[in-house]
């Protein structure tokens, strides 16, 4: 695949529009008697004004915009036929031969695959005694990622999906970019290794997940929650996995062919940036005001799951009814360990 057909892929979700200068004002000539006439009131004070240009205003953080966004990726592509999904929904894995042996075939699918952005999850849960679970609570940030503003990294490392690699950053205007990753796929598929993997990696950078983490455990002793919390950040569908695995499944048991591993590419998401142009680069401190701007917003609505020992899912219907003015009842006692009662 091209790099104009990368761009033009790019463009069609949502790739940064060409933009058009403001036209200079006009001047009209002065004729001799306007010029005397001047001459005549030069006395007169004359006013200068002076236009000022507006800083960027500040966009609020709202949930059922950004979902809005969500409508723009092509789900239907993370559904590959024959590709098995691990348990934990992190990788997907294939097999097809035509993909693992021709470059030609194997491109084209890359190139696809990482159009597609992977799904931040916030997960917390509260225990307490050997199997108690007071909730389980799971939490969608895709909708958090800027979908306009992906970039490349090409490693010879393994890559931590919600850390990434270390690596300089491509766009996708950027012509090195089809080069580097046409030779990944060329070098994977000449190897001659019985057992070897190609791996795309879909990175989301920039979640403070520590401050996040630390807001949580707040807002449980707020609520005079006093079991044990587990605060998982994962990413699902974060992996994409050309596998060729041995022809003979006498070698596969015994494993006479380790695994030969290239995990090479990745493409990498960061937050979106609150300013009237949502194609700023977001930077730590963007990204950090974003995730506050999302507590403030959904605070309310987790603290609502924790009290009411929600096991599941919470979403934008919970929120709504957050802000329609639902609210539990602040527990009367502690709750979350072994000495206390129902409240």
């Amino acid at each position: 695949m091209s790099s104009d057909e990368l761009k033009s892929s790019a463009q069609v979700w949502g790739g940064p529009a060409a933009t058009t200068e403001d036209s200079p004002p006009a001047y009209s000539g002065i004729s001799q008697e306007d010029n005397n006439s001047n001459e005549e009131s030069s006395s007169a004070p004359v006013v200068q004004t002076q236009t000022t240009r507006r800083p960027a205003a500040r966009v609020t953080y709202d949930p059922l915009r950004r979902l809005g966004l969500l409508a723009t990726v092509p789900y239907h592509k993370y559904n590959i036929p024959d590709g098995a999904l691990s348990n934990d929904k992190m990788s997907l894995t294939v097999k097809y031969s035509d993909l693992y042996a021709q470059p030609q075939h194997m491109m084209p699918f890359i190139v696809e695959q990482a159009l597609l952005p992977p799904k931040p999850i916030l997960r917390v849960i509260g225990s307490h005694g050997m199997n108690t679970v007071d909730f389980d609570i799971t939490l969608n940030l895709a909708h958090l990622l800027n979908l306009k503003q992906r970039k490349w990294r090409f490693n010879s490392a393994q890559v931590s999906p919600l850390q990434g690699g270390i690596g300089p950053l491509y766009s996708d205007e950027d012509d090195r970019v089809m080069t580097m990753l046409a030779t990944s796929v060329r070098q994977f598929c000449r190897d001659k290794s019985e057992n070897k993997s190609y791996t795309l990696t879909r990175v989301v950078e920039g979640l403070p997940t520590d401050m996040l983490a630390g807001q949580v455990r707040n807002l449980a002793a707020t609520v005079k929650y006093r079991g044990v919390l587990k605060i998982d950040f994962v990413c699902e569908r974060s992996q994409v996995i050309v596998h060729k695995q041995p022809s003979s499944w006498f070698s596969s048991i015994l494993r006479l062919h380790p695994e030969k591993k290239f995990e090479l590419a990745e493409t990498v998401w960061s937050l979106f940036n609150l300013s009237d142009n949502e194609e700023d680069v977001a930077t730590t401190e963007a990204s950090l005001r974003t995730s506050q701007e999302w507590w403030k917003s959904w605070s309310s609505t987790i603290r609502n799951a924790m009290i009411a020992k929600h096991k599941g899912n919470i979403g934008i219907d919970d929120w709504i009814e957050t802000r329609m003015g639902h609210s539990e009842p602040e527990p009367r006692i502690e709750w979350g360990n072994d000495r206390s009662h129902d409240y």
